[in-house]
């Protein structure tokens, strides 16, 4: 009886683990708006913005319908989203999952798992030199 409880649950904890919806060769050719900024398979994306590389599908597909939809305000993601189905926004997240952490990153922001891109520590990032400063004589 225990054999058959332990088989059970093991098949309801495998079925109850999301399916990635979306094809990583599909999305990798559809990515090509999202390079720019996010990155790719060795570049990390510029600073400040969110690097794609290594995130989980799931979240990001959600993340991104919610640009789509106007759920969240940002100018140049909802225009960027605009024209994508989304089929097309879960082949993209599946393609960005599957090519891991890039081999090069941006210093401002840091993976780690599935969690949203945090700003690194601000002492990490060194304060800008101050352009007019006059040298004391």
């Amino acid at each position: 009886m225990k054999t058959l409880t332990a088989a059970l649950s093991a098949i309801a904890l495998v079925a109850a683990m999301p399916v990635l919806a979306g094809d990583p060769v599909a999305g990798k050719q559809k990515a090509t708006a999202c390079v720019l900024c996010h990155g790719s398979e060795n570049f990390g994306g510029i600073f400040y913005t969110l690097q794609l590389a290594g995130r989980n599908a799931d979240k990001l597909a959600i993340k991104t319908n919610k640009y789509k939809t106007l759920k969240v305000l940002h100018p140049m993601m909802n225009m960027a989203t605009a024209f994508y189905t989304e089929k097309e926004i879960e082949d993209v997240s599946a393609y960005y999952q599957s090519i891991g952490k890039p081999f090069f990153t941006s210093p401002l922001f840091t993976i780690k798992g599935d969690d949203e891109a945090k700003p690194a520590a601000a002492a990490a990032v060194p304060a800008p030199a101050a352009p007019y400063a006059v040298a004391a004589k």
